[in-house]
């Protein structure tokens, strides 16, 4: 279960590990959130068919905004993952410029190493300037699924 907004706006500081039906049960709600949600559990199934290990969710469409601007993700994969034997399909997913050209979403991604998700996240796991405020993130297993 996820954690009440902290301000009524964004999740409290840290990660928030949620299965699928936390996504939809808090997200999914009117017609643009309910457009996210089925475009990202279609790319959630094809991640996962591509051996991704997990998603870290954040941004407007975490929020109580009631209007998110679109989905921002990051995708982990294995570090043993032999990227150039990937199909088209899943190295598309790995395609920034692609993936903001189709989606309109910023879709990042790395390998399972910490060190490097840390680094990543400490930029998303603050509000945007000049507030800069704490604000948490969600960790979804793709296994769960």
């Amino acid at each position: 279960m996820l954690p009440a907004y902290y301000d009524g706006m964004y999740l409290p500081a840290g990660d928030h590990p949620a299965r699928w039906d936390d996504i939809v049960g808090r997200f999914c709600c009117g017609e643009r959130r309910q457009g996210f949600c089925n475009r990202l559990r279609d790319l959630l199934g094809r991640a996962q068919h591509c051996g991704f290990v997990r998603v870290y969710l954040f941004g407007s469409f975490i929020s109580a905004k009631d209007e998110p601007g679109d989905v921002d993700l990051l995708w982990i994969y294995s570090e043993n993952l032999d990227l150039d034997a990937l199909k088209r399909g899943c190295r598309d997913l790995l395609n920034y410029g692609l993936n903001k050209e189709r989606e309109g979403w910023d879709m990042w991604c790395c390998s399972d190493n910490e060190f490097v998700i840390n680094d990543l996240m400490e930029v998303w796991r603050k509000n945007k300037p000049p507030e800069n405020k704490p604000r948490g993130v969600i960790i979804l297993e793709l296994a769960d699924l």
